[in-house]
């Protein structure tokens, strides 16, 4: 199995393409992957949107949001679309959507 985010066409909320988490069942013990986005030195802060439909299943499967670190979502069995809405200060930031 891939451990990397793929562009898929199979759903999308708008348009055709979307990003898609790998799947991570037939891993052996925990199993992480990311998708990062990163903004610049100069980014004038703002608002991230995204839509997403999460329908993972705790304990086992989990999709947090992290910005620099530290948790800012987290998102189980949503099997509709949602859209979370983070503010993010001026300033460099990473943003990693990881599905465990």
């Amino acid at each position: 199995c891939s451990s990397f985010w793929t562009m898929a066409n199979d759903v999308a909320y708008t348009g055709r393409m979307s990003i898609k988490s790998p799947y991570l069942e037939d891993s052996e013990g925990p199993a992480i992957s990311n998708a990062t986005l990163v903004t610049c030195d100069f980014f004038p802060g703002g608002i991230l949107q995204f839509k997403t439909i999460a329908s993972v299943l705790p304990p086992h499967d989990i999709f947090i949001v992290y910005i620099d670190g530290e948790e800012a979502a987290q998102l189980v069995n949503v099997n509709e679309w949602t859209e979370p809405t983070l503010g993010l200060s001026p300033g460099a930031h990473r943003i990693d959507f990881s599905y465990q």
